[in-house]
């Protein structure tokens, strides 16, 4: 057993560049399974690992330092020729740099460190000798399985949140459990859903959290001087305009309020208006970090999985410098592995299936980051064998998860969408690597935390294609401020497609529920006020047309405030269902964020039919 007591922050250094050489490595090394006689790759690969090792040795971590060396050693005899490599040899070498990988993760949790598994060490040794290998399939190294969501807590007072609030009435007493205990109500859905978290659902989720051990963040970025130069420079302007405004308030105190002053404070003010946004943009781009950081942990995962599947198929990565918040991705790491790993299990067919079907027997999943405006678009695309709607719709009645006339009603989109369903899985059996019917459950629970929005496109026999569209940062969000009565509210500007008029003849009644027909499709109509419990003295005028996850809606307001970019800010100690967070209004006041999936899927309180029914 090895204990590093050196320095902490020289630890952590070699950490970070470390584990980014060994991601190169693992990439490199995928690279020359397809491309054994390129020396320019072996020298690489080889160099990258010398700078791995001779890190370790520098801080004398000695079991590190012995794995590396013989994994090194191996590498220089496939450079100078000695050895030829083959899928047993790739192996042993695979299996060395995922225990490299596991004793940097050891290190960094705890500094004590053990030598390396004697097998694999063995394994190495009789390879450098020149003996033969056993080829048994790569075990798929297993992905870190996100915690389920967490769960929403207690029913809202919102007037008496609002108190707590501002300060105007004692603090929310909320009606729940400890968030460590409280169960997660099993909500209605419009798509007629029967049992949405199944106990073995919730089995395997409890399971997953207690096994996966504690995956710890990083709370380092690296940015570039030149956007930490343009952020003092800023800083320094800023700091000219305010003694400015401080002499043009001096003179206005006392008394020399002529029309030339006045001109200079707005000018003053228009001024600082101007640099305090440019230094927000230069601030949010010192957090942005290219997404490639990301998908370079790919390839290598894609690599083992395949082996395990008995498949083959290349990893395409592609818009690798595309920048975004460093926070989003973090976050993203969980979802993009569920794709991955479901793309290679459900979307590429076995070598055999693909060559009956007249394609190569690799197959391609192509993993891409672009930006589209103020939003990054990430898609992971196969060329897989695609999904039919017809046995989506088939498979959720099958598990109960929809009855028969509610799977009949969704159209062809509307049933991709299905996989998302918790429990739902096309698998009939359950391996190590899917039919669960957790995973994509997971991934559009991580995508709608992160206020982004997912698509679904499949062409059968041809592959299919999830495209993922996530705002630039979480750090400012883009909402749309409506009112209730004379209370303002903010809805994500994601969700939003148009705002249209509500009149009391267009609205119809569908079995006791509001109906609006627009641009020739029947959409139901929500109140807001009906969905918070809030007093609703007179019909709604206005409705926020909103894009839900399997579907669209009318929300019904009184009124809009406007458009705005606002700083979230969390509510400690209470999580109120259907609230995201509140933020500042610019007169002082506060306005809630709405969490719009969490209170869509509440039953609602309306008599919406009733009340235009009368107007009308």
């Amino acid at each position: 057993m090895s204990d590093f007591s050196g320095d902490q922050e020289l630890l952590k250094e070699f950490l970070t560049e470390a584990g980014e050489l060994l991601a190169d490595v693992d990439n490199k090394l995928v690279e020359l399974e397809r491309r054994q006689d390129d020396p320019a790759l072996l020298n690489h690969i080889f160099r990258g690992f010398h700078t791995i090792k001779g890190g370790a040795g520098f801080l004398c971590v000695q079991p590190l330092v012995d794995l590396c060396h013989l994994t090194e050693n191996l590498f220089d005899l496939l450079r100078n020729g000695s050895l030829k490599l083959n899928p047993a040899l790739m192996d042993v070498i695979m299996s060395a740099t995922g225990s490299v990988r596991d004793m940097f993760d050891t290190l960094a949790s705890s500094g004590h460190l053990a030598p390396a598994d004697p097998g694999l060490l063995a394994d190495l040794e009789r390879a450098l000798s020149g003996e033969a290998l056993a080829a048994p399939a790569a075990k798929a190294r297993p992905a870190q399985a996100p915690d389920a969501p967490p769960a929403v807590q207690g029913v809202v007072d919102w007037p008496a949140l609002y108190g707590a609030l501002t300060g105007t009435q004692a603090p929310v007493e909320m009606a729940a459990e400890p968030a460590a205990t409280a169960p997660v109500a099993a909500a209605p859905s419009p798509l007629g859903r029967r049992d949405t978290d199944q106990p073995g659902v919730r089995a395997e989720r409890a399971g997953r959290r207690d096994t996966d051990k504690q995956v710890v963040k990083e709370n380092t970025i690296r940015i570039d001087t030149a956007r930490l130069d343009q952020v003092l420079n800023l800083s320094g302007e800023i700091g000219l305009t305010k003694n400015r405004l401080t002499c043009l308030r001096s003179e206005i105190m006392q008394g020399k309020g002529s029309h030339d002053v006045f001109r200079a404070l707005d000018e003053a003010v228009s001024q600082l208006d101007l640099l305090v946004g440019d230094l927000q943009n230069a601030v949010m781009k010192t957090r942005m970090q290219p997404v490639g950081r990301l998908f370079q942990k790919y390839p290598r995962m894609a690599r083992d999985l395949a082996r395990q599947l008995g498949k083959e198929l290349d990893l395409e990565l592609l818009g690798e410098e595309t920048e975004l918040d460093k926070t989003m991705v973090e976050e993203l790491n969980d979802p993009l592995v569920h794709l991955v790993r479901n793309a290679a299990d459900h979307g590429i067919e076995s070598p055999e299936d693909r060559r009956a079907s007249g394609k190569p027997d690799k197959g391609t999943v192509r993993l891409s980051a672009r930006q589209a405006g103020d939003h990054i678009v990430i898609e992971i695309s196969d060329d897989g064998r695609g999904m039919r709607p017809d046995v989506l719709r088939r498979k959720a009645v099958e598990k109960g998860l929809l009855d028969i006339e509610a799977a009949s009603a969704l159209d062809d989109r509307q049933a991709l969408h299905l996989i998302f369903m918790p429990g739902f899985s096309t698998k009939d059996e359950v391996s190590s690597v899917s039919g669960r019917g957790v995973g994509m459950d997971v991934v559009k629970s991580n995508i709608q935390k992160l206020n982004g929005r997912i698509e679904i496109s499949s062409e059968p026999g041809a592959g299919t294609r999830i495209s993922i569209s996530l705002p630039l940062t979480l750090a400012i969000l883009p909402v749309l401020v409506v009112r209730v009565g004379e209370q303002p509210f903010a809805v994500p500007l994601s969700m939003v497609r148009e705002i249209i008029p509500i009149r009391a003849k267009e609205v119809q009644a569908v079995s006791g529920r509001a109906t609006m027909v627009v641009r020739d499709e029947v959409l139901p109509v929500r109140t807001l006020s009906g969905l918070i419990g809030w007093p609703q003295p007179e019909q709604p005028r206005y409705g926020v047309l909103l894009q839900a996850a399997l579907s669209s809606l009318v929300l019904a307001v009184d009124g809009f405030i406007g458009r705005d970019d606002v700083v979230i800010k969390p509510l400690d100690q209470i999580k109120p269902k259907g609230v995201a967070g509140a933020t500042l209004a610019g007169d002082g006041s506060v306005v809630l964020v709405l969490d719009m999936e969490a209170l869509l899927s509440e039953p609602g309180h309306d008599d919406l039919a009733t009340m235009f029914a009368q107007a009308a």
